[in-house]
């Protein structure tokens, strides 16, 4: 049966294979929004106790043989379309990815905050049906940041309270084991990820050297896993070989905010005069407009973004409404530094539909290109991987709309969703 399904796949062109893909994702689609129905209505019978199962997940996993995951995963989509049954029509009309879908019932079941959802439910779907699941996800845990300040800062303090670190080596193998609170763990991880990068950045050298113009990654002298290791061993052989009372430098972790978001952490901090607040202004906290994040996308809980200004240990990115830079500095040198971070902070990876090559891989690309009149400033500029950058000279086009989102056309001028 799967042989002939092998057989008949391999004959269709590439077309013929990416609408078929579209088809079944389609049905994937109409399928768990049929399976969240179905779920609902067991759930509201009670069911699973004819066979004196304690709850739904154990007649699920007697049943039907999912795992805990799975349980927990579609019982909350059956609890997010019975609430809201706009979530169902998503899946049910194949306009909204699975993945999507259970992100937003993750945020609705949050005990903390879920409840509050009610107004953001309507941006929250919209977005499902044109983003990305990394870029919903960001909006997500945004929201959740947002709505959550208390609960979230408690479990920072905790995290850092419970702060460890093992390096062991057994069987011949080493392996290393930690874990910290948010800011110890955001500038850590801003850290490596430079290490990381001057590793790649040494092996492109070398494979070009060896290469030319047929170089590529997967001619890279080391995998990926490979430079990570290094990259941890260079931090500890820098550390080790630093002058004991040695200065330090400055971390480099740079946070991303929305200009209301900032003017709140100073007015909080009593930096700035208490905000006046236009009675007709929305003040409810939209995942188009606000923002606190790393260059990464990783969300970072407003307190501890405070905390951190205070103590002047990070460079801040200020955006206006549109989600361009508009001021940057570190907190001692506000509204100062470098025009490229203010460019590469639009995106926390390469603009390229589906591309994953992070922004600090990426080359500080002219949007509308200098050649033709394009200005050298954020609101013209965007991170672009190498590949994804060249390919403009063959007829593609960038186009960054009034709500930041990206959009890529192809030279005959249809859009790469």
């Amino acid at each position: 049966m799967f042989a002939e399904v092998v057989a008949r796949v391999a004959e269709a062109d590439d077309a013929a294979l990416v609408q078929r893909l579209r088809d079944l994702e389609g049905r994937r689609r109409q399928l768990e929004g049929e399976t969240a129905a179905v779920l609902t209505e067991l759930q509201r019978r009670k069911s699973y106790r004819a066979d004196e199962h304690a709850s739904m997940w154990g007649l699920l996993r007697a049943d039907v043989g999912w795992s805990d995951r799975e349980c927990k995963e579609r019982m909350r989509l059956a609890h997010l379309t019975e609430r809201y049954p706009d979530a169902g029509d998503a899946l049910l009309g194949a306009t909204a990815a699975v993945a999507n879908i259970v992100e937003i019932a993750r945020a609705a079941a949050n005990p903390r905050c879920g409840h509050e959802i009610d107004g953001e439910i309507g941006r929250l779907l919209t977005a499902a049906d044109r983003k990305e699941y990394d870029d919903l996800r960001a909006d997500v845990r945004r929201w959740e940041a947002l709505h959550d300040v208390d609960g979230a800062h408690k479990d920072a303090a905790m995290n850092h309270e419970n702060r460890n670190a093992h390096v062991v080596v057994w069987d011949g193998v080493g392996h290393l084991a930690a874990q910290w609170g948010e800011l110890d763990g955001l500038a850590n991880k801003e850290v490596f990820e430079r290490y990381v990068n001057a590793e790649w950045q040494a092996d492109w050298t070398v494979t070009v050297e060896r290469h030319g113009d047929s170089a590529c990654t997967a001619l890279m002298p080391r995998t990926d896993a490979q430079r990570r290791a290094d990259a941890l061993t260079r931090i500890f052989d820098d550390a080790a070989s630093t002058a004991p009372g040695a200065r330090r430098p400055e971390p480099v972790v740079n946070i991303h905010l929305d200009h209301h978001t900032f003017t709140d952490l100073m007015v909080e901090a009593e930096y700035f005069p208490e905000r006046a607040v236009d009675p007709f202004e929305q003040r409810g906290a939209s995942i188009d407009e606000r923002r606190c994040d790393t260059a990464n996308g990783d969300p970072v809980d407003p307190k501890t973004a405070l905390q951190i200004a205070i103590e002047g240990h990070v460079r801040f990115i200020v955006h206006d409404e549109s989600g361009v830079p508009t001021r940057w500095g570190r907190k001692r040198r506000l509204f100062t530094g470098s025009s490229r971070a203010a460019v590469m902070s639009l995106s926390p990876r390469c603009t390229h539909p589906g591309c994953r090559v992070r922004a600090g891989r990426s080359q500080a690309d002219h949007t509308i290109e200098f050649a033709r009149g394009g200005p050298t400033d954020p609101g013209n500029g965007g991170p672009r991987c190498l590949r994804h950058n060249l390919i403009k000279n063959h007829g593609f086009t960038v186009h960054r709309d009034a709500r930041g989102r990206w959009h890529t056309f192809r030279p005959d001028g249809s859009e790469i969703c």
